[in-house]
Protein backbone atom coordinates (compact mmCIF):
# COMPACT_ATOMS: atom_id res chain seq x y z
CA UNK A 1 0.00 0.00 0.00
CA UNK A 2 2.94 2.46 0.80
CA UNK A 3 4.51 1.37 -2.37
CA UNK A 4 1.68 2.32 -4.72
CA UNK A 5 1.21 5.55 -2.88
CA UNK A 6 4.61 6.86 -2.86
CA UNK A 7 4.45 5.96 -6.97
CA UNK A 8 1.10 7.84 -7.07
CA UNK A 9 2.65 11.35 -5.73
CA UNK A 10 5.98 10.53 -8.04
CA UNK A 11 4.10 10.70 -10.90
CA UNK A 12 2.43 13.76 -9.53
CA UNK A 13 5.68 15.41 -9.12
CA UNK A 14 6.99 14.27 -12.79
CA UNK A 15 6.74 17.89 -14.17
CA UNK A 16 7.57 18.52 -17.96
CA UNK A 17 10.16 21.19 -17.66
CA UNK A 18 10.03 22.48 -20.99
CA UNK A 19 5.84 23.40 -20.11
CA UNK A 20 5.71 27.44 -19.76
CA UNK A 21 4.03 30.25 -20.67
CA UNK A 22 3.49 30.90 -24.23
CA UNK A 23 3.70 33.93 -26.05
CA UNK A 24 0.46 34.93 -26.62
CA UNK A 25 -0.26 34.22 -22.87
CA UNK A 26 1.81 36.55 -22.05
CA UNK A 27 1.36 39.23 -24.67
CA UNK A 28 -2.77 38.90 -23.17
CA UNK A 29 -1.63 39.68 -19.68
CA UNK A 30 0.00 42.21 -20.72
CA UNK A 31 -2.66 43.83 -22.49
CA UNK A 32 -4.89 43.57 -20.07
CA UNK A 33 -2.06 45.81 -17.99
CA UNK A 34 -2.03 48.49 -20.20
CA UNK A 35 -5.50 48.96 -20.43
CA UNK A 36 -5.88 48.68 -16.55
CA UNK A 37 -3.11 51.39 -16.18
CA UNK A 38 -4.35 53.38 -19.19
CA UNK A 39 -8.06 53.92 -17.32
CA UNK A 40 -6.22 53.86 -13.39
CA UNK A 41 -3.42 57.03 -14.64
CA UNK A 42 -5.74 59.65 -15.90
CA UNK A 43 -7.55 59.67 -12.55
CA UNK A 44 -4.90 60.41 -10.24
CA UNK A 45 -4.19 63.73 -10.46
CA UNK A 46 -8.22 63.88 -9.31
CA UNK A 47 -7.18 61.39 -6.33
CA UNK A 48 -4.84 63.77 -5.54
CA UNK A 49 -5.54 66.92 -6.63
CA UNK A 50 -8.54 66.48 -4.02
CA UNK A 51 -6.72 64.83 -1.31
CA UNK A 52 -6.28 68.28 1.05
CA UNK A 53 -9.80 69.05 0.42
CA UNK A 54 -11.19 65.87 0.96
CA UNK A 55 -9.15 65.21 4.59
CA UNK A 56 -9.95 68.79 5.52
CA UNK A 57 -13.85 68.14 5.15
CA UNK A 58 -13.81 64.91 6.72
CA UNK A 59 -11.64 66.81 9.59
CA UNK A 60 -14.64 69.64 10.20
CA UNK A 61 -17.59 67.17 10.06
CA UNK A 62 -15.81 65.12 12.53
CA UNK A 63 -14.64 67.73 15.01
CA UNK A 64 -17.83 69.48 15.24
CA UNK A 65 -20.15 66.64 15.60
CA UNK A 66 -17.29 65.50 18.32
CA UNK A 67 -18.01 68.94 19.66
CA UNK A 68 -21.63 68.28 19.48
CA UNK A 69 -21.57 65.27 21.30
CA UNK A 70 -19.06 65.66 23.76
CA UNK A 71 -20.99 69.60 24.87
CA UNK A 72 -24.00 67.38 25.75
CA UNK A 73 -21.99 64.24 27.24
CA UNK A 74 -19.98 66.61 29.38
CA UNK A 75 -22.40 69.42 30.42
CA UNK A 76 -19.99 71.78 28.75
CA UNK A 77 -20.24 74.81 26.20
CA UNK A 78 -18.25 74.98 23.04
CA UNK A 79 -18.04 77.77 20.76
CA UNK A 80 -16.40 77.46 16.61
CA UNK A 81 -14.59 80.65 15.24
CA UNK A 82 -13.37 81.18 12.03
CA UNK A 83 -9.73 82.61 12.02
CA UNK A 84 -7.20 84.37 9.08
CA UNK A 85 -6.20 81.64 8.20
CA UNK A 86 -8.23 78.48 9.80
CA UNK A 87 -10.70 78.11 12.43
CA UNK A 88 -10.43 76.82 16.17
CA UNK A 89 -13.05 75.72 18.67
CA UNK A 90 -13.19 77.63 22.65
CA UNK A 91 -14.92 75.75 25.50
CA UNK A 92 -16.27 77.85 28.59
CA UNK A 93 -14.77 78.05 31.55
CA UNK A 94 -17.92 78.58 34.08
CA UNK A 95 -15.43 79.20 37.23
CA UNK A 96 -13.53 81.93 35.13
CA UNK A 97 -16.63 82.83 33.12
CA UNK A 98 -14.49 83.25 29.68
CA UNK A 99 -13.87 80.93 26.93
CA UNK A 100 -10.78 79.32 26.66
CA UNK A 101 -8.63 77.96 23.80
CA UNK A 102 -8.72 74.37 23.77
CA UNK A 103 -6.44 71.35 23.53
CA UNK A 104 -5.71 68.63 20.83
CA UNK A 105 -8.15 67.49 18.82
CA UNK A 106 -9.94 71.08 19.34
CA UNK A 107 -6.83 72.97 19.06
CA UNK A 108 -6.50 75.90 16.10
CA UNK A 109 -6.33 74.44 13.10
CA UNK A 110 -4.72 76.40 10.00
CA UNK A 111 -6.21 74.99 6.42
CA UNK A 112 -3.98 74.10 4.11
CA UNK A 113 -3.07 76.37 1.12
CA UNK A 114 -5.79 77.54 -1.67
CA UNK A 115 -8.92 76.04 1.13
CA UNK A 116 -10.77 78.45 2.90
CA UNK A 117 -13.91 78.49 5.09
CA UNK A 118 -17.22 80.79 4.75
CA UNK A 119 -19.25 80.83 7.57
CA UNK A 120 -23.57 82.03 7.32
CA UNK A 121 -25.43 82.25 10.12
CA UNK A 122 -29.11 81.68 10.39
CA UNK A 123 -31.43 84.27 11.33
CA UNK A 124 -32.33 84.17 14.65
CA UNK A 125 -34.81 86.07 17.16
CA UNK A 126 -32.31 84.44 19.83
CA UNK A 127 -29.15 86.36 20.05
CA UNK A 128 -26.69 86.67 22.78
CA UNK A 129 -25.21 89.61 24.00
CA UNK A 130 -21.48 89.65 25.28
CA UNK A 131 -17.48 90.41 24.62
CA UNK A 132 -15.88 88.10 21.96
CA UNK A 133 -18.44 85.10 21.88
CA UNK A 134 -17.78 82.75 19.20
CA UNK A 135 -19.97 82.26 16.02
CA UNK A 136 -21.20 79.26 16.13
CA UNK A 137 -22.31 78.22 20.15
CA UNK A 138 -22.65 74.59 20.28
CA UNK A 139 -24.54 73.82 23.76
CA UNK A 140 -24.60 71.33 26.31
CA UNK A 141 -28.26 71.06 25.76
CA UNK A 142 -28.11 69.96 22.37
CA UNK A 143 -28.84 73.01 20.57
CA UNK A 144 -25.76 74.85 17.94
CA UNK A 145 -26.31 78.21 16.15
CA UNK A 146 -27.61 77.30 13.28
CA UNK A 147 -25.16 78.41 10.45
CA UNK A 148 -23.77 76.96 7.00
CA UNK A 149 -20.14 76.08 6.65
CA UNK A 150 -18.58 76.05 3.51
CA UNK A 151 -15.78 74.70 2.63
CA UNK A 152 -14.13 76.16 -0.78
CA UNK A 153 -10.63 75.53 -2.84
CA UNK A 154 -9.08 77.04 -5.38
CA UNK A 155 -10.28 74.95 -7.77
CA UNK A 156 -13.52 75.53 -7.64
CA UNK A 157 -14.59 72.61 -5.33
CA UNK A 158 -17.17 73.53 -2.33
CA UNK A 159 -18.71 71.67 0.08
CA UNK A 160 -21.09 73.21 2.58
CA UNK A 161 -21.52 71.67 6.44
CA UNK A 162 -25.22 72.51 8.08
CA UNK A 163 -27.46 72.00 11.02
CA UNK A 164 -30.38 72.81 12.06
CA UNK A 165 -29.49 73.94 15.42
CA UNK A 166 -31.07 71.04 16.65
CA UNK A 167 -29.33 68.25 14.65
CA UNK A 168 -25.97 67.54 13.59
CA UNK A 169 -23.95 68.78 11.23
CA UNK A 170 -24.35 67.08 7.86
CA UNK A 171 -23.01 67.98 4.10
CA UNK A 172 -25.33 69.16 1.45
CA UNK A 173 -25.43 68.19 -2.08
CA UNK A 174 -22.59 70.84 -3.42
CA UNK A 175 -21.27 71.53 -6.77
CA UNK A 176 -19.13 68.31 -8.58
CA UNK A 177 -18.88 66.91 -5.26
Amino acid sequence: MLTSNFQTSNRLLLVNPGQGFTLIEILVVLLILTVLVGIAIPRLPSFVDTADFDLEARRLELLLNMARNEAALDYVEFGFDLTNNGYEFVRYDAAAQRWLHQDPPYQARKLPEGLRLDLELSRSDFNLEGDSLPAVLILSSGETTPASITLKSDRQYRRTLRTDGYGPFTWLKDNGR
